[in-house]
Order: structure tokens, then sequence, then C-alpha cells
């Protein structure tokens, strides 16, 4: 059977909300008033939400996460050095009263996560050998057998946002609504592809999310995959994201597209990191600038049509 190409899809509505493309000076402020912020991170999220509300809310707290995160990387080694002294700080507490803040109030002082608090403290108390021991407890506080720590410590998991067994169960169910969102809109649109259950079933090992069975262009450029990710591209994200996946799925497959749903910085569609076929986008491509193969329509050749002067030019 012969293919053609067709621009058929029904057009969307347009949409209209919060930045997620942000500026360099924009990306900047918000990461200074994060670095900034003495407290701890669910109130600072709520502090961004207010001084910065023409971002997308998705957009911030994705944001806040990226520089936590790398901002307790670099701390790792302090909040070791410093769990006796916590745990001293919190003993005298207690003696005092059973307040189970204690440790939320102790976070903040040290600017540090609670759980990440909660962790060094657990582990300079029951000096666990195995890490696997200590995630048990974080993930079933009930078992601690101190009442007082155990209270602490569930409130400390409650109020953290960045670190710990909510937060993992979190960011995975986004992670994986996001991919089925990016599977439902493909399929709307008439797209052929393979998941990334499919390829490691057909034996590859580095994947994207979809592989396209057809390939379609986008904006005149073809497309073979498309990769899903639930969180904001600042540049040095994406070129991690580059030298870890996405230079493997252009080198194999051809050109694709990297879908940040949460935005991106604005620099990121022109690196030239990108130069073997990576397309940075903050939602699924709009169907005005798909064309896709058309399997119903035979002819002796698969031909691209164009909808300006209506020749045609060989594909297949």
């Amino acid at each position: 059977m012969a293919m053609a190409l067709s621009n058929s899809i029904p057009a969307n509505t347009i949409k209209v909300g919060k930045k997620k493309i942000l500026e360099a000076v924009e990306y900047d402020k918000i990461c200074d008033f994060i670095h900034l912020y003495d407290g701890i991170t669910i109130d600072c999220e709520l502090e961004l939400y207010n001084n910065f509300n023409y971002v997308d809310r998705k957009t911030l707290k994705s944001i806040l996460q990226t520089e936590w995160s790398s901002l307790l990387r670099s701390q790792h080694w302090r909040y070791e050095s410093l769990a006796q002294k916590h745990l001293k700080l919190f003993q005298d507490q207690t003696k005092k009263n059973d307040d189970p803040t204690i440790l939320i109030k102790l976070a903040v002082a040290e600017r540090m996560t609670p759980v990440s608090l909660c962790r060094s403290i657990l582990q300079e108390k029951y000096k666990f050998e195995n890490k696997s021991d200590l995630s048990r407890l974080l993930k079933y506080p009930h078992l601690i057998d101190d009442p007082i720590l155990c209270a602490n410590v569930m409130q400390c998991i409650c109020s953290d946002i960045q670190e710990g067994p909510l937060v993992d169960l979190r960011r995975r169910i986004i992670g994986e609504e996001y991919e089925f969102k990016l599977k439902e809109l493909a399929r709307n649109a008439g797209m052929h592809y393979y998941t990334e259950h499919d390829l490691r079933r057909l034996g590859y090992d580095k994947t994207p999310d979809l592989k396209m069975i057809l390939p379609f262009l986008y904006k005149g450029e073809q497309v073979n995959w498309i990769e899903s990710k639930a969180g904001f591209g600042d540049v040095k994200t994406h070129k991690w994201n580059i030298r870890q996946q996405l230079n493997s799925y252009s080198n194999r497959f051809g050109a694709g597209i990297v879908i940040y749903w949460f935005g991106y910085h604005n620099e990121l569609p022109d690196l030239s990191e990108n130069k073997d076929g990576i397309i940075v986008l903050d939602d699924f491509p709009e169907v005005q600038h798909i064309t896709l193969l058309n399997l119903e329509q035979e002819s002796d050749t698969a031909c691209i049509f164009d909808v300006n002067d209506n020749s045609t030019a060989e594909f297949l």
C-alpha cells in the first residue's frame, strides 16, 4: 500500500495561560528568591506563587525542586558532619516538651529540608549499616521506638515537598500521568508509535517514551521520537538530558522532540547541543504544524503535499 501525507487533523483551540517559557532575567530572579528564602520549601513555594503570579504554578514548583535538589547535593557533607549536634539539640528539646514540630523548626534554622534532617538524625541515633533500614523507618515512621521522634519524623514527612516517600510517590505519579497524556495526544492525532515498553521488549536499552512507527513532519522537519519530561527545562538539566538520553535517541533513530511540560529557559531551543536533531517544546505539537502520513490514500509514490502551492515532492 502506498502512503501519502495528510493535514486533515482538526485544529486546536488557542491556549491561553500563565507563562512557562522564561527569559534569563525572569529565571534568575526566581532562582535568587529561592536561594535567599529563609524557611522550608513548602512555605517558599507559597511565596513564589505570590511573588511571581504571572508564571505557571507547575513551572515555579519544578524550578524550586531543581534548585533545592542541587543545594541538597552540594551540602550533603555538611549535614552528615552536623548529625551529632542536631541529635543532641533534639534530645535537649524533648526534655522540655513533647512538641512534634521540634525538627521542623530545626530544619528552618539550619536551612535543611525536613526529611534530610530526619535522615541524618535517624542514622546518628540508630547507626544503621544498611541504607535500606534507614529508608524503611522513613517509609514507615510508626516503627520508630521513640514516640516524640516518631511524631516529629511524621510531621517532617508531611511538611517536606522536596524529598521523602510521599514526594517520591508524587513524582512517580506525575511522570506517569504526563507519559499517559503524551500517548493519548499522539493517539488522538492519528500517530502510529512504539512505546518504551514495546522497544525494550524488542531489545533496545535506551528508549524514548514514543518511537514513531511512521515518522511525521513538524514544521517541515521529520520527527522520529518524542520524549516526555514532567518538569522545567533549565540549561543545565537540558544539557544533562542530551548527554544521558537524547543524543543516543538522535544517533539511533534520527531527529525527535523533547517536551518539557512545565516550560523551559528560552535559550534551550537555540543551544548548539541540539544540532543533531533535538526539538524543544513545552507542549504537544500544535496540529497546524503537524503533517502525517495517510495510510488510506493509494498512489504510485508517497508524496509531501505543500498546502501553499499544491505541488508535490517525492518522499518515499
